[in-house]
C-alpha cells in the first residue's frame, strides 16, 4: 500500500518557519537614567547632574523605585556653573538658602514615567499630552530603568 503525500503538510514543510519579529519597545530607545536617593543632599544632586551632565534626575526609594524627579530647569540657581548668581531680593536669597540645606525628597516633584513595555510611539504621545520634556523609563516593580525624551536626547 503506497500512503499518499498530503499536499498541505509537503507545501509548509518545504517552507522555513519564520519567528515573527519582535515589536520595538521604549527599551529600544531609552538612555541611562540618572538617578539620586531621597536622602542625598542638594550638593550631591547638583554634583551628579553636571557629572553626568543630566538635564533631569530620578529620585528613587532603596528598592530603586522612583519616588519624584529633579528638572535643572526648575532650580536655575543651583545649576549655575558661570559664577554669575545674582544676589537677589531679600525673599529669593532666604528661600536660595534654604533649598542649599534641602534633601533631594524636598527637592522633587511628581515625575512622569512610562512602563517599559510600550512601543515608543506610546510613550512620545504620552510626553506630549503631558507637556513633559522628559519621562524615565519603569520595569513592572516601578524600578527605573532609563529615560526618554520627546527628541530623544540623554535625560
Amino acid at each position: 500500500m503506497v500512503l499518499a503525500e498530503n499536499p498541505v503538510t509537503a507545501r509548509t514543510a518545504a517552507r522555513p518557519v519564520v519567528a515573527p519579529a519582535p515589536a520595538e519597545t521604549v527599551t529600544d530607545r531609552m538612555a541611562p537614567a540618572v538617578t539620586v536617593a531621597a536622602g542625598a543632599d542638594v550638593g550631591q544632586v547638583v554634583d551628579i547632574m553636571l557629572r553626568r551632565r543630566a538635564a533631569a534626575i530620578a529620585v528613587v526609594d532603596e528598592y530603586g523605585r522612583i519616588l519624584g524627579a529633579i528638572d535643572s530647569g526648575e532650580y536655575p540657581d543651583l545649576f549655575d556653573t558661570t559664577g554669575a548668581r545674582v544676589a537677589g531680593t531679600a525673599r529669593q536669597r532666604r528661600r536660595r538658602e534654604r533649598r542649599a540645606t534641602a534633601t533631594a525628597e524636598e527637592l522633587m516633584a511628581p515625575a512622569l514615567v512610562v512602563p517599559a513595555a510600550w512601543p515608543p510611539a506610546r510613550a512620545w504621545a504620552a510626553l506630549a499630552a503631558a507637556g513633559a520634556r522628559f519621562a524615565f523609563v519603569v520595569d513592572e516593580l516601578g524600578r527605573v530603568i532609563g529615560g526618554v525624551t520627546v527628541r530623544g536626547e540623554a535625560v
